[in-house]
């Protein structure tokens, strides 16, 4: 069963909008080499109604992910360099978004500009 983007572009324009402002925190599951290691992040955890994102680049598409506290998978949406449709275009540039901000968080990767930055003024 395929998932209809249009349905879940209520959520994923809501969970991009937290990243954007940073109320979301994204981290990344352990790394093994030559696996793929997604970015994750939990909402409402404590809670029973708590959900869990994923996203990731697999080396053929950027994806999406939602579950709930119990593990089952409620969609994985990817980001389709072809849309058929304008709401499958957002959709896909919003996937695509979310997992950049997310790897850019996780991996802290303006602090290590910063810090590569002053690294070379000393030299």
């Amino acid at each position: 069963m395929k998932s209809d983007p249009a349905e879940y572009k209520d959520i994923i324009r809501k969970l991009l909008e937290k990243t954007r402002q940073r109320r979301v925190q994204w981290g990344r599951r352990s790394v093994q080499p030559g696996k793929v290691s997604p970015y994750w992040c939990d909402i409402g955890t404590g809670t029973p109604n708590s959900v869990s994102f994923e996203t990731c680049h697999d080396g053929d598409e950027i994806w999406l992910s939602m579950r709930d506290q119990e593990g089952n998978r409620i969609f994985r949406l990817a980001a389709n360099d072809l849309p058929t449709s304008p709401e499958e275009e957002e959709v896909s540039q919003m996937i695509d978004e979310i997992y950049d901000l997310a790897r850019r968080q996780a991996l802290k990767v303006e602090q290590k500009i910063e810090l590569a930055s002053n690294l070379l003024d000393r030299v």
